[in-house]
């Protein structure tokens, strides 16, 4: 049976742990914009679980688990003999005679144990700087996707206003044509024009559908999820940090590959020392217990050495070392070399783009709102016409999309300077 009075409290009870639920939850967890319409939280989710970030990660994480044991004693050896055992028949002596119990212990000499730990370091910095370097490209690959997805639906939003012009123009020209003044031609040139707009409204929703489908993917997501659209683009750094001798500090710092070489180098130093201390004899300390009839006899203790005398071998493991610290010297030199020609072209490119983005937002762009408009107003008074009204049209799209352009393309070649530098501006 139903009791209104029941009910009312378990509603009272209910909004009371509604609100209760609402305390608990952080307010910036629900103020959280929708994936999509923000760079920082794709960055962060493509960091936490894209697969080649993830098996970077777990590349340095075995490279680090190696140089924590990197300079670890080698482990104890035990050994039993068995001496002056005497049988009368059979395989099986009859009486043992004295037994020796020995524990040995091996120690490398000449600074081997932290030679070993350094190359282990070494190669722990390299697996870090190949894992920056993953990140670094995958980061550069989201941004550039980000400002073209911006691209798409800003085309769209200029398209749709373009569309409420010619909706403008269709119905004077409909209204041209029944007073006489318009003939067939213009009403269904009015028509092809919309047609043509809305062909290209559906190429952009298919270019907005396959960079959803390639931003998923960078995410490391199913390729269908829904995204929503970007909200704007990230802001061009200060330009005191575009220039090229920043640029160029900047990278000699952060960069993956310097990082890597400098690594490279470091490992290739300590191989080449370690060679030279494998000359140097490790020391072994052995000690153990005589037992004969049940009972301690003696004690004793020994000390070993090995004696390098395979040069060969240790020669070879020398010339590859220097070898390889030359081929980091002159790797470097390829690099800053590469850097400074990508750098001196983006930079171009940067400053051509932001030329062009001056002018497409200064006064022409007011004079092609303006042209559109007188257009307009003189087709639908019948004193204009109509293939200048869709050419006006057709150049304030074009300047609006110039525009927009620029801004999309220095965001790219922003990216890519990150990429190279090693991290944000």
């Amino acid at each position: 049976m139903f009791n209104p009075v029941a009910w009312r409290g378990a509603g009272s009870a209910m909004l009371l742990l509604t609100a209760w639920f609402g305390l608990l939850v952080p307010q910036h967890a629900l103020a959280q914009p929708a994936l999509g319409s923000e760079l920082s939280p794709l960055l962060a989710t493509a960091r936490s679980q894209h697969p080649e970030i993830a098996i970077a990660a777990l590349e340095r994480d075995m490279a680090a688990a190696r140089a924590s044991a990197a300079d670890s004693l080698a482990d104890p050896t035990f050994r039993v003999e068995f001496n002056d055992n005497t049988r009368s028949s059979g395989l099986l002596p009859d009486q043992l005679g004295y037994r020796k119990y020995m524990l040995e212990q091996s120690f490398p000499l000449g600074g081997k144990r932290d030679l070993r730990r350094r190359i282990a370091d070494a190669e722990t910095a390299d697996a870090q700087s190949r894992e920056d370097q993953v990140s670094n490209e995958l980061v550069a690959r989201i941004k550039a996707v980000q400002a073209q997805r911006h691209l798409a639906q800003a085309g769209l939003r200029i398209l749709s206003d373009q569309r409420s012009l010619l909706d403008r123009t269709i119905e004077a020209a409909d209204r041209g044509y029944a007073q006489g003044r318009v003939g067939q031609e213009g009403a269904l040139n009015s028509r092809l024009a919309r047609n043509r707009l809305e062909t290209e409204v559906a190429r952009l929703q298919g270019d907005i559908r396959q960079l959803d489908a390639r931003l998923n993917g960078l995410l490391g997501r199913e390729t269908g999820t829904a995204l929503q659209p970007p909200l704007g683009l990230a802001p061009m750094p200060r330009p005191e940090r575009l220039q090229f001798e920043n640029l160029m500090a900047e990278a000699a710092d952060r960069n993956p590959q310097f990082r890597q070489l400098v690594a490279r180098g470091s490992g290739a130093d300590a191989r080449r020392r370690l060679a030279d201390a494998d000359w140097v004899p490790d020391v072994s300390l052995g000690v153990g217990t005589i037992e004969q009839d049940f009972g301690v006899r003696a004690y004793e203790a020994y000390i070993t050495l090995n004696i390098p005398l395979r040069g060969g071998l240790r020669d070879a493991k020398k010339s590859e070392a220097i070898a390889e610290q030359s081929a980091v010297r002159v790797r470097r030199q390829a690099i800053e070399l590469d850097l400074a020609s990508n750098f001196r072209e983006m930079l171009a490119g940067l400053e051509a783009q932001q030329r062009i983005e001056s002018l497409s937002s200064g006064s022409i762009l007011s004079q092609a709102r303006a042209a559109v408009t007188a257009q307009l107003r003189a087709y639908e008074q019948g004193s204009g016409g109509f293939a200048d009204l869709l050419q006006a049209q057709s150049r304030l799209r074009e300047v609006e999309l110039d525009g927009i352009r620029a801004q999309v393309e220095q965001r790219r070649l922003l990216a890519e300077i990150e990429r190279l530098v090693g991290g944000d501006l």
